[in-house]
């Protein structure tokens, strides 16, 4: 079998009388070597044609094209040991260096099928399918990870916690994160990264219901003060029955910030159904001052997730336009914000600082504070907004304090905002009202007086309560 002059094809590498049961997808035959003797001689593009073929770690290059001819190409976990934690890797351990000049750059993997084989081996948090360090320039399209039992694509600063090292500019478009069954980590687990482009891929069955936070679709998570992410595009991508306990489409973690490493993130677009939390965040506590993480969820829809949708978690500088927050049928699922703005975790409250939240629509939601639940934040837009059908409250504001007594809410503008009944409306939705207090949050009768703030223009449709059971809020205007 004879190559074109600039193509590689990894059949040419490995034994003939193995070609037929690797097209039929029974062979047994550790494939390594030949694939891995195929990228180091090739001159460019190495072709994997349509087959089944089982594989141990396989290391690749610069300046090298890695595709094969769609999901028929699959490379396949040869069995569960060690030598099969990293399916494909750049460096792995402490190759490469801090320097990004020195990294492996110009790769470029499509086409290609990566099975784990999870439902037979079971998770292992390590294992990764493809395995990402110290690489500038990296394109991955039209790839399917399944079944993978630690994250499906991991984009590291090494895989040794200490290591570090840099990854710039990569772009993971048109393909499918499907963990198989939910015993895995993460679809996408990023921990540096400067310039990251992820587009119309999918993320479905990704879980592990022993596990806590950081698993899900896509998980931000620098270790390091020296961790880069920033300049991050996820667009036109779906989240699909991320649902085990305490997973998320994709979560935002911010506890390395040291300066200008972290920030810019845009999420637009995407759509997030049957997730337990649509997107996530963490990051230490902030005030005004501090450099913005500066998140924008844009056009994003999102259908009935089991506790909140956006949970801004003391991030600065985060904009929600444009977005649909649902439950089908209205007042369906246990009880969850659409956005939950503030937190308060280990002691520390954590403030959503300068956040705006504008032409959004709320329909069927039945929160646990509020559609918006506002539990700690420090200048907040809401306008232009439409709250249809809710079983609670639209906005509800947390009050008392937290026992440091940093949780705070101010300057706060509420105006322009729609909120109605649908024709026909649930009985449920009998007790909306637009305003509402609630202590340990749960819906009380409070009196809150709000600085620096001021609320007017908004159309209350008749028949549905200002302020929830008897709680007054007074706003006190802007100084």
């Amino acid at each position: 079998m004879q190559s074109s002059p600039h193509v590689t094809n990894v059949l040419d590498f490995l034994p003939t009388t193995e070609h037929a049961a690797i097209r039929a997808g029974h062979s047994t035959y550790d494939c390594t070597g030949g694939i891995q003797a195929a990228i180091d001689g090739a001159d460019g593009k190495v072709f994997v044609p349509a087959g089944v073929y089982p594989v141990r770690q396989l290391n690749l290059k610069s300046d090298v094209e890695l595709y094969g001819a769609g999901q028929a190409s699959e490379l396949r976990a040869y069995d569960d040991s060690l030598a099969c934690e990293f399916m494909l890797a750049t460096h792995v351990r402490d190759g490469g260096s801090a320097n990004v000049a020195d990294n492996m750059r110009n790769i470029r993997l499509h086409d290609l099928k990566l099975d784990g084989r999870v439902a037979e081996f079971g998770y292992q948090q390590y294992f990764y399918l493809l395995a990402v360090n110290a690489t500038s320039d990296l394109t991955v399209e039209r790839v399917t990870f399944h079944g993978f039992r630690g994250d499906g694509m991991y984009v590291g600063s090494g895989t040794l916690r200490s290591t570090e090292r840099h990854n710039q500019r990569i772009a993971v478009r048109d393909c499918v994160f499907d963990g198989a069954v939910k015993d895995n980590r993460n679809g996408l687990s990023v921990i540096d990264c400067d310039h990251l482009v992820v587009e119309n891929c999918v993320f479905r069955n990704i879980g592990n219901a022993k596990l806590s936070h950081s698993v899900g679709g896509i998980d931000f998570e620098p270790d390091h003060d020296w961790s880069v992410y920033r300049d991050v595009t996820i667009a036109h991508c779906r989240f699909i029955d991320i649902d085990t306990v305490n997973t998320a489409g994709i979560t935002f973690f911010n506890g390395h910030q040291s300066g200008d490493n972290i920030h810019d993130w845009v999420v637009s677009d995407c759509q997030f159904t049957n997730c337990y939390w649509g997107i996530d965040t963490a990051t230490k506590a902030k005030t005004t001052t501090s450099t913005a993480d500066n998140l924008s969820v844009l056009n994003c829809h999102f259908l009935n997730s089991i506790r909140v949708d956006v949970a801004v978690n003391g991030l600065s500088g985060t904009q929600i336009s444009g977005c649909t927050f649902q439950r089908s049928p209205p007042g369906s699922g246990p009880g969850g914000d659409a956005i939950r703005l503030g937190s308060f975790a280990y002691r520390t409250s954590e403030n959503a600082i300068n956040t705006v939240i504008t032409g959004n629509t709320f329909i069927g939601i039945r929160p646990q504070m509020g559609a918006i639940g506002v539990l700690g934040a420090n200048w907040v837009v809401c306008a232009g907004n439409v709250f249809v059908d809710i079983h609670g409250s639209c906005i509800n504001f947390a009050e008392g304090n937290t026992p440091d007594n940093s949780r705070v809410i101010g300057s706060v503008i509420i105006s322009g905002n729609r909120i109605r009944r649908s024709a026909g409306a649930a009985p449920g939705t009998a007790a909306m009202s637009f305003l509402s207090t609630s202590r340990q949050m749960r819906i009380t009768a409070g009196h809150l007086v709000v600085e620096r703030s001021i609320e007017y223009a908004n159309d209350v449709e008749d028949g549905i309560k200002d302020f929830a059971a008897g709680a007054t809020i007074r706003f006190v205007g802007i100084r």
